[in-house]
């Protein structure tokens, strides 16, 4: 056997060299036949060559597949590396350029007034989560920094939020910081992949009245958890029912002095929130001549946009004169754990006990205990960075597929930093909006405080009172219930109260997972329904001697088979009305129909056999090609009759 295979390699060796040798000759005898001045023709030129060619070469020559395939290819790389395409991921580099001092500057304000009060409000709302105080400051600087470079509205600040705090919560309960900080990651990834993907389409599926009625019950469940705090009692419970069922059987426990500053707090934060509306009081602005002075102005709305911050530092400041004087009316925060956060990988397995007995879970079994929150956290994240983004976009274009790729490579980069699930803040971003923010680079400074505040002001933290936290976030989140949109959906379409009204109840009530997924669901059932349920028009043209009577029946939309039994009934009341007339015909009108489904032909073939039983002769009018040419699949030409 090896010998034959020798010989076989010997043999093809031989043909090979011979093959080359001939194409060497060839070459000569041409360069001859040029310098002689005599040229073959085209074709005796194509035959010699292919009789030259050796059998690898003619292979690689027939294949367009091949060479198509590395054609795509290399337009695909030229595409990835095109610099619109560069400018596009790494938007940033529209803008750095033209960087000038009076962009630092309006940045720097902007910045430190975002600072100022997204300290606060991180520390608030990793309560709202349930996790140690310091984690909300751990979400709060890595998600900025990266928006600086991949994030396309100047004015969006992203960071913890009182919704993705909510979300977060529930899971907390579960395993702890771990669940939280896993979440963050697999978030991520999912709104990586959606951007990657091109998929912003899906948020299109869940409607306006759905988005406030579920704001609604989020801003009412989070206010709700922070009565526990405001009122300095303790018990078990973070449901909306829980909360206030609580608050009633431990009504005899509330903390006085925890009350009453938390209620205080609360009237002056909503007060300071109104200051900026003081150069607008005429009778004001005529006696006070200070409120016409720029610097003045100016005073007053740092004051009012910082507030948050203004009360944790001097309810903080009160809260130690009196600790330190042996006086403890107030419940307080206690030790926040400082420095910062370690860079490290989310954890995939945990240690969970059971008794006495040390259970470690998996990485399935973790991401079976988060279930639905995969999909949905980042789906509601997406939601909110999109939607602030175009609100302040102007009427300008808003590239949301670039919004969320630039929000999950935020969130995954803050999940190696101890952070759980962001988005965009509205109320953060209209504080940057009114600073007068240039660029994006405005995140820089406010991330910058947060660690300067991680590093060196935790021990002054601890002393924030409990209350005083409820009241700021009480303020923030009250504002987010969207009551003002249920008049104009009483005067517009009142049937779009059905999906609002059914999704605040259950996601006050059953769960926010839950409540946004039936909302979403019941509406796009709604749609379907009042969408595809036909209208029709029925008009009689009566005959003379050389026509006969005419009920023209016109659909006012596509027929599709959720619609298919109102377009039955419509057609058989028509048809009963022809019926009733000697020489009559029925006439369906399909000018307004571009495209049928399958169900609605099988539907129209059932009738007109029918009505070709009685007699009655059935003409289809106006129908364009497709229409007509499914139609004719659908119905024998003996009893189908076109007209024009």
């Amino acid at each position: 056997m090896t010998q034959y295979v020798q010989l076989l390699t010997a043999s093809m060796h031989k043909m090979e060299m011979n093959e080359m040798e001939a194409r060497s000759d060839q070459i000569d005898q041409d360069n001859d036949a040029q310098e002689d001045g005599s040229f073959l023709s085209s074709y005796e030129q194509q035959q010699k060559t292919i009789a030259i060619v050796p059998r690898q070469e003619m292979t690689s020559s027939v294949s367009p597949k091949t060479e198509s395939e590395a054609i795509n290819l290399t337009s695909r790389a030229k595409q990835c590396c095109s610099r619109k395409r560069i400018l596009r991921t790494f938007p940033i580099l529209t803008w750095i350029k033209s960087y000038n001092l009076t962009c630092f500057i309006f940045d720097l304000i902007a910045g430190i007034t975002v600072g100022l009060t997204v300290i606060p409000q991180s520390i608030a709302y990793a309560a709202v989560a349930g996790l140690p105080l310091q984690y909300g400051l751990y979400t709060a600087f890595m998600g900025p920094f990266l928006y600086i470079i991949f994030g396309t509205a100047k004015e969006v600040s992203i960071g913890p939020t009182a919704i993705m705090s909510l979300m977060t919560q529930t899971y907390v309960m579960k395993g702890g910081p771990a669940y939280a900080v896993l979440l963050a990651f697999l978030s991520g990834c999912v709104e990586l992949a959606a951007g990657l993907l091109n998929l912003g389409f899906v948020v299109d599926f869940i409607s306006t009245p759905v988005i406030s009625g579920f704001c609604s019950a989020a801003a009412l469940t989070v206010a709700s958890t922070q009565m526990k705090g405001l009122l300095g009692i303790k018990f078990k419970g973070s449901h909306f029912i829980d909360v206030w069922a609580g608050v009633f059987s431990h009504f005899s426990e509330i903390n006085v002095g925890d009350a009453g500053l938390g209620f205080a707090a609360i009237v002056i934060l909503l007060l300071m929130r109104k200051m900026t509306a003081l150069k607008d009081i005429q009778c004001l602005k005529n006696r006070l001549k200070c409120l016409q002075n720029r610097f003045v102005i100016a005073a007053i709305w740092f004051t009012s946009t910082s507030r948050n911050a203004f009360a944790v530092i001097f309810c903080s400041i009160a809260a130690f004169i009196l600790e330190k004087n042996d006086w403890r009316p107030f419940t307080l925060t206690g030790d926040i754990q400082a420095g910062l956060p370690p860079f490290a990988f989310p954890a995939f397995t945990a240690n969970r006990t059971i008794g006495n007995t040390t259970v470690e879970l998996g990485f399935g079994d973790i991401v079976s205990e988060l279930g639905s929150s995969i999909g949905l956290v980042p789906l509601i994240a997406i939601l909110e960075q999109v939607a602030i983004a175009k609100s302040f976009a102007s009427g300008k274009k808003t590239d949301a597929t670039q919004e969320m790729f630039a929000l999950g490579v935020a969130t995954i980069m803050g999940s190696f930093f101890g952070a759980y699930p962001i988005s965009a803040s509205f109320g953060r971003s209209s504080v940057q909006f009114q600073s007068g923010v240039k660029t994006t680079l405005s995140n820089i400074y406010g991330g910058i405080l947060v660690l300067f505040a991680l590093a060196f002001l935790m021990p002054s933290l601890a002393y924030i009172p409990k209350s005083v936290l409820a009241a700021v976030i009480i303020t923030s989140v009250i504002f987010m219930v969207e009551y003002e949109e249920i008049m104009p959906m009483w005067r517009s379409r009142r049937v779009e109260l059905l999906p609002f009204t059914l999704t605040f109840v259950c996601c006050l009530f059953v769960s926010m997972e839950s409540g946004i997924l039936i909302g979403t669901a019941f509406h796009l059932l709604l749609l379907a329904y009042l969408g595809n349920k036909p209208s029709t028009e029925l008009t009689h043209l009566s005959g003379n001697q050389l026509t006969e009577d005419r009920f023209v029946i016109k659909v006012d939309r596509n027929l599709y088979f959720p619609g298919v039994e109102t377009f039955r009934k419509s057609i058989n009341k028509a048809g009963e009305k022809a019926s009733s007339k000697d020489s009559s015909s029925l006439v369906i009108d399909l000018e307004n129909v571009s495209e049928m489904d399958y169900t609605a032909l099988k539907t129209l073939e059932s009738l007109v056999k029918e009505f070709h039983k009685k007699d009655l002769h059935v003409h289809f009018a106006n129908a364009n090609e497709r229409v007509k040419k499914s139609i004719e699949s659908s119905i024998s030409n003996q009893i189908l009759s076109f007209q024009s």
